[in-house]
């Protein structure tokens, strides 16, 4: 799979950090961020992964929007992620 810009928004803690790890462990380039910000937009992410509780927005450039669900099922976010 190629890598892609991921912009993982989430709350801060381990899990946000282990996912980011294990998407950037796959050759992505990962960016966290505890809501969808200007900054965010700067970033020109292909996919805009939300973890479960954070407010979908709207990120420029349009994004494919992911939304997961607790437990991830890390090869199901990979086939997807490869899919789109």
């Amino acid at each position: 799979m190629a890598s892609l810009r991921i912009l993982l928004v989430d709350k801060a803690g381990p899990f946000r950090d282990a996912l980011a790890r294990a998407l950037s462990s796959g050759g992505h380039e990962v960016r966290v961020a505890d809501s969808v910000s200007k900054a965010a937009n700067d970033f020109a992410a292909e996919f805009v992964v939300y973890g479960e509780g954070s407010s979908e927005a709207t990120v420029e450039g349009g994004s494919t929007q992911i939304a997961l669900r607790r437990p991830v099922n890390m090869e199901e976010l990979r086939r997807v992620l490869r899919d789109s």
